[in-house]
């Protein structure tokens, strides 16, 4: 994949707002992938990202009863930055 094809996602994302404030969740996520990319690191499992993205969601995200890591990481399919994979059946909510 080419820079500007890159740029093109990041640029793209589709981040929930509500008014002024806006989700940190799929930035956060993605920088923090982006970090994991740059040491190596080629695919990111879920249950490694967990607690890691619940704890800059806690510290630069606005205060909450739930934070839910689970939903930048399964929707960021949709902004095409990444595909979701797994070797057995994947649960989905319907929230």
């Amino acid at each position: 994949m080419e820079r500007n094809e890159v740029l093109r996602l990041f640029e793209g994302l589709k981040i929930w707002a509500d008014g002024d404030q806006r989700a940190p969740h799929k930035p956060l996520l993605v920088l923090y992938a982006i970090g994991c990319w740059q040491r190596g690191q080629t695919q990111l499992p879920y249950s490694d990202v967990y607690e890691a993205l619940t704890s800059l969601l806690k510290e630069f995200g606005p205060p909450r009863k739930a934070h839910r890591p689970e939903h930048p990481f399964w929707r960021l399919q949709n902004d095409g930055v990444w595909e979701v994979t797994s070797s057995g059946p994947i649960a989905i909510a319907s929230d």
